[in-house]
């Protein structure tokens, strides 16, 4: 079952710019799944086509079963939203905010309600803070406040939009684990738009990289970073221009080059394999050999290989 499911999203704006260019991929349920690109690269405008918000030029999307183009209530119905600016009333208190947010949502009876506004308060740690005016808090407490607000309905599939911009580390750490906690333990299935590649190492399953309206790549974190060049650091007693011709002259080796005193750095795609045939020539070599690190590609590695070639 795919709880999100695009196929050939297109949107174009007047001027004429096309914002999303066939953008296809879909998001199963309990997933964390992540959209990745530089800025205007049509991730939020993507997010936007799929919470109905939008309607699509072209292609075809569905979310927790219904169409957006043919069942746009349906849909918004059924999902959450966190945009980027969260937009509270902050004269208000977080009780009244999301009583009021309740209400609009159709929870109609006041028991219901309190009892709804207590267990989201209680979700994000703030229910001590319910009746503390909002204007007074700091911007990882809004925050927390906005994901209470996205998850008042209780919806089945959550659409967040950088929801750890701005916020100091102990807020975004905190963010994070009520996003990793929604999809794992409470089994929502989560869109997550960010700029902060470590956090969409961290949390996502699996994730697009968009550039310019067009996905490039798609994939596991682990698995797009398996893809990548490892960085390899080869310490010698004394590094000579031979040694490091030597290396160079190796088929699988890339990037050779000198790199401070006694350092030779190398990229491979197989280091498990080249690494001890490395050793084994530098000894050749009459080469000391005083230590071999490899530093494996991280998602931002990958992410900015993908950007500047434009291709997957």
């Amino acid at each position: 079952m795919r709880v999100i499911r695009a196929e050939g999203l297109v949107k174009d704006f007047p001027g004429p710019l096309r914002a999303v260019d066939g953008l296809s991929f879909d998001v199963q349920p309990g997933e964390i799944y992540g959209l990745l690109g530089p800025n205007g690269a049509g991730k939020t405008t993507a997010m936007r086509l799929l919470s109905a918000l939008l309607r699509p030029t072209a292609g075809t999307a569905v979310v927790a079963g219904y169409s957006v183009v043919d069942q746009p209530d349906e849909v918004r119905a059924r999902i959450g939203i966190l945009t980027e600016v969260p937009g509270l009333y902050t004269r208000l208190t977080p009780a009244e905010y999301l009583d009021f947010y309740a209400q609009v949502h159709g929870l109609d009876r006041a028991p219901a309600r309190a009892a709804r506004v207590e267990e989201m308060l209680r979700l994000v740690g703030l229910w001590d803070r319910r009746q503390s005016v909002m204007r007074t808090f700091s911007k990882g407490m809004q925050q927390r406040i906005a994901i209470a607000r996205t998850l008042i309905q209780d919806p089945i599939v959550l659409l967040f939009d950088e929801p750890t911009a701005a916020l100091d580390p102990e807020a975004a750490r905190s963010v994070r684990d009520h996003v990793r906690d929604l999809a794992g333990r409470r089994g929502r299935t989560v869109l997550l738009c960010t700029h902060n590649l470590p956090e969409a190492d961290a949390l996502c399953h699996r994730l697009s990289i968009v550039q310019r309206g067009r996905q490039i790549a798609e994939g596991r974190p682990a698995d797009l970073r398996a893809g990548h060049s490892t960085t390899c650091m080869l310490k010698v007693r004394e590094r000579t221009p031979e040694l490091v011709a030597r290396l160079a002259r190796l088929p699988t080796l890339e990037s050779v080059s000198a790199d401070g005193p006694g350092t030779i750095l190398y990229e491979t795609q197989d280091p498990a394999s080249i690494n001890p045939v490395v050793v084994r020539e530098a000894v050749a070599a009459g080469a000391d050999v005083l230590a071999l690190q490899q530093v494996s590609a991280t998602l931002e590695d990958v992410y900015l290989t993908l950007i500047k070639g434009g291709v997957c």
